[in-house]
């Protein structure tokens, strides 16, 4: 989810304000509930960026399809949600196979497959990354703290230096100060939930939270291609002031996987090291990315 409240005009920024500052009260006390709570919040987004990428790209997608792939994304949640996250993967990829190869026939596109692996990989990548433990509410608050200083820092920082443009054919506003600002942000509001949550800043945090800035200004950049592709403004009007969910944590989808992969691949790295591995192992491993032995 995104932070930053750039006003469309003068009279929508209070409007968008409160949205985010609701938003943000909600999902943070989701996180911390954690269990079925944050699950159940992340499954309903997880069809709610389904549904408006599928409004996004476009009327002529093939109603029958598009719901066949909303029934094997929901039980390919379920799966995770019951089994575990291997079992949820394994369906999801299947399904998006199945939907390509179907698709690809009847209108030589992809676009729909593409959209159940959009709507599912940040779920699975929040739910796993959430866990059971306490530790999963700072891991989850290092993604969001780095995905919100991306988008609230490159914002104003855009806004108060200027300069060349990043993307003008796909986001005219975006800059490369605010490029960089971004990832400013991100280092800055990751080292101050690190501290917040009683852990040293470690040697590698800044790369980690450049990694996770660059992959959330990433997705940023792809929503706006897609829109841009199919002419579309928003993804949808269910937040007031806003716009879409996926308008809200475009970002998001991409870091979230980005921090899923950081820290399975450090558990993977570390696992030869312990006799007897806990279950929240590799959520441990993400958040030692950023904090001092």
């Amino acid at each position: 989810m995104n932070a930053a409240v750039p006003a469309k005009s003068g009279s929508d920024l209070p409007l968008r304000a409160a949205s985010a500052v609701v938003m943000v009260a909600i999902v943070l006390w989701v996180t911390w509930q954690g269990g079925p709570v944050f699950n159940g919040l992340w499954a309903i987004i997880s069809f709610l960026i389904f549904f408006e990428y599928q409004r996004m790209i476009g009327a002529s997608v093939p109603r029958k399809l598009v719901l066949a792939s909303a029934i094997m994304l929901a039980l390919s949640v379920g799966l995770l949600l019951v089994l575990n996250s291997f079992d949820g993967l394994m369906a999801i990829l299947a399904a998006t196979a199945i939907a390509a190869v179907l698709e690809f026939s009847m209108r030589r596109s992809v676009w729909i497959a593409g959209g159940l692996l959009y709507a599912f990989l940040p779920f699975m990548a929040l739910s796993e990354l959430r866990g059971e433990s306490a530790i999963g509410f700072v891991a989850i608050c290092l993604v969001f703290a780095c995905v919100w200083g991306a988008d609230t820092f490159a914002y104003f920082s855009g806004r108060l230096i200027g300069g060349p443009k990043l993307a003008p054919k796909i986001s005219p506003n975006k800059t490369w100060s605010g490029f960089c600002g971004g990832l400013a942000g991100s280092v800055l509001l990751a080292a101050l939930v690190v501290l917040l949550a009683g852990y040293t800043p470690g040697p590698w945090l800044v790369p980690t939270a450049i990694v996770l800035s660059l992959t959330s200004q990433f997705g940023d950049l792809f929503e706006s291609w897609i829109k841009r592709r199919f002419k579309v403004k928003d993804s949808g009007h269910i937040i007031p002031g806003h716009g879409g969910i996926l308008d809200r944590i475009d970002g998001l989808i991409f870091a979230s996987f980005a921090a899923f992969a950081i820290g399975y691949g450090l558990a993977q790295i570390n696992a030869g090291l312990n006799d007897r591995v806990p279950e929240d192992f590799w959520t441990r491993n993400f958040v030692s990315a950023f904090t001092k032995p």
